[in-house]
């Protein structure tokens, strides 16, 4: 197979997301796109229903539908659409006859929804026009209909607000809160509990408290200030407390961390999962009482059911993705007896799956991607392996090996070591983990470390690296490069270096103070924090440095550790890869490194993606395009011929 043939396959996979059990239990609702599209297109997905029996298409048509969601009192589905506007997603219904019916008038984009309890109406989460998606997703601006010109920047005009949609009519209300703008939110008798923030940008994420919404009165009320970020919001059935999750993270969704449980009644906050080695990612409630959780531990997954006392009934682990990723999650039937989830692990792509909680096994109920599988016959050995960083601190990562290669005859391979972005992320045992399964159908083996900063760890090892961007744990990517070489997976003279956003900005350090590398490849990256603050849309900078850049401690930090600072004896020739769209790392991070390399007469080269985002590119071409200059550059400079010679 061609490295180009074994792109499209990749490009061609299936994924699912959005998903809910049918009101009886008996089926699991997903919605289906695939992972790349076409130039200048949006990217459709449809709602599937899936049982023992087989898979059901439930929706049709030529634009995306999103957020399905069963009625907690018939058999109607609750999604969102932007069939009728391109990029503005608003509400429908879809009834047991298959007719589907929009609903409701609401003027932003629906981002999320819940139905009542009683099935009379439903909430939406929408966002205005001109704001920005996070990094997660893509970190582009938010926009549908003409052009705006010029682009106008505002942050008092434009909010996420919630609305509530009335069934019977149709008629639809903003019920609050009026001055805040709501990242997530859940319900509870008379009104809702939302993460919110004044700041409606992604910075004001960073610092969102906890509120309590009267949709009568709109009053409001807040409940926590969180010393770190928030996510997972779930109200207990019976609307008396509220668990969430708290954690340092580096982008609006992939907080990982401890679950904490407010008595809405009293206001006593509990905090749970301090002595645990994972970090908690999603919950939800069986009862009043106890509550299922997931997360990740290690390069794996955990999953299991908590009492509300923080008492731990039972849990799995797994060496598998149980999720999207960025956050591990698991749904439960109405009557707690079943759970499904995404589950992609070495060598099985992303498939839909579910098991009684009396099984042990999990039994796959989609075939998104086996064509996948059967077009990949040369899938790689992974290797696990552990090693100590600088300082003794255990870390673990993956080396990925091309199957039945040189190696197997004690001849070391051209190494690329990809670093992974958040840094609130890690890697873990998927189908294609770190994204760099095309570097080694080329050939080359790959180390994909996990640093300290890393979820999987607890919180402790999470917040190992705040204040000392790309100091020990640039040391533990170093160790953990040095014991591949000392187990002979790798050629010590060469060795490549890439990484996407902080992994990009991590091989833009690697560029500008080694010369360990033959060449780098940077995309989505950062090469000034300073700049790139003042740039970008989110606060990361004010944590990672050690605190806000208005201190001078912290903006000290910010210079000297930022690589555009620190090129003076650079070498490593570097192709730097970025999307003109990205409002995470904006393509200026780009340019100003480009010019400084170019300015030492270091060989670099610039490609910049039109219509694209953060990190991984959405259109088929582009993305194909990307990996083929990624790999003719590493296959030039690392010079992979001599091993096949």
């Amino acid at each position: 197979m061609t490295i180009e043939a074994a792109l499209n396959t990749l490009a061609s996979l299936r994924l699912a997301s959005d998903l809910s059990f049918t009101r009886d239990g008996d089926a699991v609702l997903a919605t289906i796109r695939n992972a790349s599209s076409e130039a200048g297109v949006p990217n459709p997905s449809r709602i599937w229903r899936f049982d023992a029996a087989g898979a059901q298409q439930l929706t049709d048509g030529p634009h995306t539908a999103i957020l399905v969601r069963p009625s907690p009192y018939d058999n109607r589905l609750a999604f969102a659409s932007d069939r009728d506007c391109p990029g503005k997603f608003a509400l429908f219904l879809l009834d047991t006859s298959g007719e589907v019916k929009g609903i409701g008038q609401v003027p932003g984009t629906i981002e999320d929804l819940r139905w009542s309890a009683d099935g009379s109406s439903i909430v939406v989460l929408a966002a205005d026009r001109g704001l920005n998606g996070g990094a997660t997703r893509a970190a582009t601006r938010i926009w549908w209909g003409d052009a705006q010109e010029p682009e106008i920047t505002t942050g008092d005009t434009v909010r996420r607000r919630l609305f509530r949609i009335m069934l019977a009519c149709g008629t639809t209300e903003e019920v609050g809160p009026c001055e805040h703008s709501v990242w997530e939110f859940d319900l509870v008798p008379g009104g809702a509990v939302a993460i919110a923030s004044h700041d409606a940008s992604e910075r004001g994420w960073h610092h969102a408290q906890l509120l309590r919404v009267d949709f009568d009165s709109r009053a409001v009320t807040v409940l926590h200030t969180p010393v770190w970020q928030l996510q997972g919001l779930a109200a207990s059935p019976d609307g008396s407390k509220l668990a969430f999750v708290e954690a340092w993270a580096s982008d609006r969704g992939l907080v990982a961390g401890e679950m904490s449980i407010l008595d809405l009644v009293t206001g006593q906050l509990t905090e749970h999962g301090r002595d645990q080695q994972f970090n908690l990612t999603s919950i939800h409630w069986l009862c009043n009482t106890r509550l299922w959780f997931a997360g990740w531990e290690r390069l794996g997954t955990v999953y299991g059911v908590m009492t509300v006392d923080g008492e731990i009934e039972w849990q799995e682990r797994e060496d598998a993705t149980l999720g999207d990723g960025y956050a591990a999650r698991i749904v439960v039937s109405a009557n707690g007896k079943m759970i499904a989830t995404v589950r992609e692990a070495t060598g099985m792509p992303p498939e839909i799956c579910w098991k009684r909680l009396s099984e042990h096994e999990w039994t796959r109920i989609s075939e998104l991607n086996p064509h996948v599988v059967s077009a990949l016959p040369d899938y790689p050995d992974v290797h696990h392996i552990a090693w100590r960083g600088k300082d003794g601190l255990a870390l673990e990562g993956l080396v990925l090996l091309p199957r039945n290669r040189a190696y197997q005859l004690s001849v070391p391979l051209p190494m690329i070591v990809d670093i992974h972005g958040g840094p609130s992320y890690a890697n873990k045992y998927s189908f294609n983990p770190g994204g760099a399964l095309p570097y080694v159908l080329a050939g080359f083996a790959v180390f994909l470390p996990n640093y300290r900063g890393n979820t999987g760890w607890g919180q402790e090892f999470a917040r190992m690296n705040l204040g000392d961007p790309a100091g020990a744990e640039f040391d533990d990517i170093q160790a953990g490069i040095d014991h591949c070489i000392a187990l002979g997976f790798a050629d010590a003279d060469r060795l490549g270096v890439t990484g996407s956003s902080y992994g990009g900005y991590l091989t833009n350090w690697a560029v500008a103070t080694t010369r360990r590398f033959k060449a780098a490849v940077p995309v989505s990256s950062i090469s000034s924090h300073v700049s790139c603050h003042y740039s970008c849309e989110h606060d990361f900078h004010n944590f990672i440095n050690g605190g806000p850049l208005t201190e001078k401690a912290n903006m000290l930090v910010a210079l000297e550790r930022s690589p555009l600072m620190q090129i003076r004896d650079s070498i490593t020739p570097t192709l730097l890869i970025h999307g003109s769209d990205d409002r995470c790392t904006p393509v200026s991070e780009a340019r100003q490194f480009y010019a400084a390399l170019r300015e030492r007469g270091v060989t670099a080269e610039l490609a910049i993606y039109p219509r694209e985002g953060h990190g991984s590119f959405r259109e088929r071409a582009h993305r194909i395009d990307s990996w083929l200059r990624r790999i003719a550059w590493f296959e030039k400079y690392l010079k992979l011929d001599e091993v096949a010679a």
